[in-house]
């Protein structure tokens, strides 16, 4: 009885998680498009059970359902013009703004959000059959939407252990690419595009775990399209193939991960071209001691941002574009309910010639995004904050932040504006989690 109520919850928890996507910019020449941001840290991948649990009484549910969520909401401020992947507005600060896209670039602005919140479920989470569907409400397109706010499906996926030691994932959820993710309070943005390669992706995961190593390997779908056709992702590009291996030790860890396929670029035209997008990571997560909490990530990467991961490097039909970046993240512990935190993260285009406005300015005068990328050369980022938590499951931060990004513009916009932008600013708020 126990797995037949269990079948129908997984079915059901799948059917109501379809909520529709977000409208995303697409990439002229590929079908592809620019991906929606990214939603919270990757948590460290629950290691699968030992073996499948004694069968319990049919009465003993106590493990079939676990809700969660965390309320995040949040006040942003900042000296100029920021943006939320090349969306002109603090929803989830990535960059300093475009001073051509942004209004008023030079002036100072502020912002209420609640959107980074998120609320999920489990299903028989410690048994060896589970599904996860996560949502949260974020909208890049929306700089502060109050009621406006909408559902966006950010995990939905089924496990199965097969053997001690061997499961399999199928579903969307974070990328087994570039598994560490910094910390701090804005979840969504997470040092993306500024040293933090990661996302997610709609995948087919096996993993073998031992308690000292973890080997994985994926079989991934390129890039979300979000237009109604079928294109160059669905007719005529490989799936994305990943692989990570992660050597455990205490509470540290330390592996390496790569991701690569062949792309499309003008998929079907005269001047098709097929073109390899790649990347790959070196990460580790240490614990020197029960306080201290240090994560590192290294990149290299082709095109990856037309793979859907939040990097810089976006190739076009004419060109391949590459990248390098990283950041460090560390943790302390200073009492029992107070922490500091600080992180610094760098990503960088190794031929900014390559580098191409995300903006095109039509005779309206008015810039709109043109899907060619993020536009930028390189980007920075430095944050700092100190954490309060009077309860377990609940904490107040306030945290510092600096951005220096430098933004490729149109000639006709080169004169009039300043390319290198620095924004200083500040979010606080509250994380409660349960």
């Amino acid at each position: 009885m126990k797995n037949a109520r269990l079948a129908v919850l997984i079915v059901s928890g799948g059917l109501c998680s379809a909520t529709t996507a977000l409208a995303q910019t697409p990439t002229p020449g590929t079908g592809d498009a620019t991906p929606p941001s990214a939603t919270q840290p990757a948590p460290t991948p629950t290691p699968p059970p030992a073996a499948p649990p004694a069968p319990a009484a049919d009465n003993n549910d106590e493990n079939l359902f676990r809700f969660y969520g965390i309320l995040t909401p949040r006040f942003v401020a900042a000296t100029g013009a920021m943006e939320s992947f090349s969306q002109p507005n603090e929803s989830a600060v990535t960059a300093a703004g475009n001073p051509v896209f942004s209004n008023f670039p030079d002036e100072a602005r502020h912002t209420f959000q609640v959107a980074q919140s998120r609320l999920g479920f489990w299903l028989n989470e410690k048994g060896p059959l589970r599904a996860q569907v996560e949502i949260d409400f974020i909208d890049f397109t929306k700089a502060t939407p109050t009621v406006a706010s909408l559902p966006r499906l950010r995990i939905a996926h089924v496990d199965y252990t097969i053997a001690p030691g061997h499961s399999v994932s199928l579903g969307q959820d974070w990328d087994l690419h570039a598994p560490i993710n910094p910390h701090g309070i804005n979840l969504v943005g997470g040092l993306f595009q500024s040293g933090n390669s990661g996302f997610m992706r709609q995948q087919f995961k096996y993993f073998y775990t031992t308690p000292s190593f973890e080997l994985g390997a994926a079989v991934g779908f390129p890039a979300p399209n979000v237009t109604p056709k079928d294109a160059g992702f669905e007719i005529g590009a490989l799936p994305t193939l990943a692989v990570r291996g992660t050597y455990k030790f205490g509470k540290s860890r330390v592996g390496a991960s790569a991701i690569a396929t062949r792309i499309p670029f003008n998929f079907r035209a005269a001047d098709e071209r097929y073109a390899a997008a790649f990347g790959t990571t070196l990460f580790s997560e240490l614990a020197p001691s029960d306080n201290t909490n240090i994560r590192v990530e290294l990149n290299f990467g082709q095109n990856t941002a037309n793979l859907g991961v939040l990097s810089l490097a976006q190739g076009r039909a004419a060109t391949d574009v590459q990248e390098i970046g990283g950041y460090v993240s560390v943790r302390q512990v200073l009492t029992g309910i107070h922490a500091v935190y600080g992180m610094a993260g760098y990503q960088k285009v190794l031929d900014p010639s390559k580098v191409v406005p995300s903006y095109d300015t039509p005779a309206s005068g008015v810039a709109t995004l043109s899907g060619t990328g993020p536009g930028m050369l390189h980007n920075g980022t430095v944050r700092v904050g100190y954490e309060i938590k009077p309860n377990r499951r609940l904490a107040f931060v306030l945290e510092g932040f600096l951005f220096q990004s430098h933004h490729r513009l149109q000639a006709a916009d080169v004169p009039n504006f300043e390319a290198e932008r620095t924004s200083l600013g500040i979010e606080t708020g509250a994380v409660l989690t349960f």
